[in-house]
């Protein structure tokens, strides 16, 4: 699979978004991260902004509010106050 993180974004409320992709940048309180195959384990903080990623070329992005993110064998779970698709 080309496609080998699994990104879920997802609220309180039920909103979220779940895909594959290759890569994800999340915006944190120091910047942004980005995470690629293979990133060690984590646990962050997330600020308001633009969570963007690609799948096989294409780029997307979600619009996202404060919360948290953890990294583990290439999975990236985001649990945030709000998500908004772009």
């Amino acid at each position: 699979m080309a496609s080998d993180i699994h990104l879920s974004v997802s609220t309180a409320y039920g909103d979220g978004f779940e895909s594959y992709v290759d890569y994800v940048r999340l915006p944190t309180p120091f910047g942004s991260l980005g995470v690629l195959r293979g990133h060690c384990d984590m646990l962050c903080a997330v600020s308001p902004g633009l969570v963007s990623y690609s799948v096989q070329g294409e780029r997307g992005s979600l619009e996202v509010g404060e919360g948290v993110a953890t990294v583990s064998n290439n999975e990236v779970i985001l649990l945030v106050s709000s998500i908004k698709h772009e």
